[in-house]
């Protein structure tokens, strides 16, 4: 969630940032804010899940099929070299595969994303309290701490690829 002068508006063109002119107002961008920031966490969560279960899934394959074909192979005596260079060449795709596996951490990167998210939901609902709240109640002090916690997720969230941080997500959680 980083602010920037200028939005884009829907059609992709930039214009100019017209920031909120009250607390009501500057509650309510908050909010929407928010709320998009938690969909988008969610999404990049969802998304890196999928990614690391079909690296799973490939890696299991592919290492099944090596250590079959290992097996047949010992069995057999007479393997043509072509089976051997097939054999090895999966076994070799097996180990690439584990290794990025480990190297691009899909899962722990999920859960950064999840954490986000749900922390992001969290300063949402306190938002929308904040917000439901008779205006002559809302205290500065209250405000100012939510958006030192906002300041905070947003220094300490993963970052999100444009792709997901320009999409226009809807449901909630």
């Amino acid at each position: 969630m980083t602010d920037t002068s200028l939005e884009l508006s829907p059609a992709g063109s930039a214009s100019s940032y017209d920031p909120p002119r009250d607390t009501s107002s500057l509650v309510l961008t908050w909010v929407r804010r928010a709320r998009e920031s938690q969909l988008r966490h969610y999404a990049m969560a969802d998304r890196l899940t999928r990614c690391g279960r079909r690296l799973g899934l490939a890696v299991i394959g592919i290492t099944a099929a090596t250590g079959t074909s290992a097996f047949l192979s010992l069995v057999a005596t007479a393997v043509s070299p072509d089976v051997r260079v097939v054999i090895g060449m999966t076994s070799l795709s097996a180990a690439v595969l584990a290794s990025l596996q480990t190297f691009l951490r899909y899962g722990e990167r999920a859960e950064l994303h999840r954490r986000a998210g749900a922390q992001y939901g969290a300063v949402r609902r306190r938002l929308e309290a904040i917000h439901a709240a008779d205006p002559c109640v809302r205290d500065a002090c209250v405000i100012d701490a939510v958006r030192d916690e906002l300041d905070h997720i947003a220094q300490t969230a993963p970052h999100l690829p444009r792709r997901v941080a320009g999409t226009t997500l809807t449901g909630s959680r």
